[in-house]
């Protein structure tokens, strides 16, 4: 990791730091050195490092709560954008839940539903906050009063307040992003707050969907490797006729187990590499390798990623 003309800039900021370690702000666990670390606790800081990176030109990466990325063992030589406990807030309007960008799904969800608010328990199960959520349509399994549904972030968006590069504040509503699988029209921007259109419940409906999640929870720990360093599902679903999903495609070419260091694919879930103790970067990014070259390879699919690979 090489010094730079703008890393000194950039730390005279007081919420700025050099070495932060990337295996610490990563569920995988996984990751070397942030060369310049930037962790704003309000709109004002944040406005005020953007404006200043615009002169000073560090490459930016924004990080959440780390939960869909694989970094690499050299790190990010550049300056990496975490939004601190300012942004961790959440407040209800009506049936409207307005949250910070650092907002921690399954608390959001458990506020939610503390509030007589329903359709947002798909959330509880996944370890990640509101704007990754956004800026990628993070989706699960949810809970509609009666059974068991697919949703995801953008099903009740109404919108977000967003920066850009420039630290241009921007209002967004609804019709402002496009939304598809695992990703959004967002690009660029950097989400502070979100806005979201929930059910409204009586008293009793909403005891009915505290069961739901308690029931999604138990599948969950059931079927995933929800107590493991993972990065999340690493593969999107392959939109392939009879292919039930990417787990089961992995499962299928008989590479359950299989393991490159301490890397491993997940014998609970075949979606999931796992850092098994001790995994590097570079071990995880050479299992995920070999795993695509074999499913092409067996059944001439290729997969796409859906965690984030550095």
């Amino acid at each position: 990791m090489q010094s730079s003309s703008w890393q000194s800039s950039l730390l005279a900021l007081p919420f700025a730091r050099t070495g932060e370690s990337l295996a610490r702000h990563t569920t995988i666990r996984a990751g070397g050195l942030a060369l310049v670390w930037v962790e704003p606790q309000n709109e004002a800081e944040l406005v005020a490092f953007l404006e200043l990176n615009q002169t000073v030109g560090a490459p930016l990466y924004v990080l959440g709560s780390g939960s869909n990325v694989v970094p690499t063992n050299e790190g990010w030589d550049g300056a990496l954008l975490h939004l601190g406990k300012g942004f961790d807030f959440s407040r209800v309007e009506e049936s409207v839940l307005i949250a910070g960008s650092a907002a921690f799904l399954p608390k959001l969800t458990r506020f939610a539903l503390d509030n007589q608010l329903g359709n947002f328990e798909w959330a509880c199960g996944i370890p990640g906050s509101v704007g990754g959520s956004v800026w990628g349509n993070a989706g699960a399994r949810g809970f509609n009063g009666k059974g068991f549904e697919g949703r995801d972030s953008a099903a009740d968006f109404a919108g977000c307040v967003a920066f850009d590069r420039r630290g241009v504040r921007h209002e967004l509503g609804r019709g402002d992003v496009e939304f598809a699988y695992r990703r959004s029209s967002l690009g660029e921007l950097i989400v502070t707050e979100a806005r979201f259109s929930l059910k409204p419940l009586s008293v009793e409906q909403a005891r009915v969907h505290k069961d739901g999640v308690r029931q999604l929870l138990e599948v969950r720990g059931r079927t995933q490797p929800a107590n493991a360093a993972s990065a999340g599902c690493i593969w999107k679903n392959p939109k392939v006729e009879g292919c039930v999903g990417a787990g089961a495609l992995v499962e299928q070419c008989g590479l359950k187990g299989r393991h490159c260091g301490a890397a491993l694919v997940s014998e609970v879930h075949a979606n999931f590499i796992v850092n098994a103790g001790g995994a590097t970067a570079t071990q995880i990014r050479e299992l995920a390798r070999y795993v695509e070259e074999e499913v092409e390879d067996q059944t001439g699919i290729k997969l796409e990623r859906e965690a984030r690979f550095w």
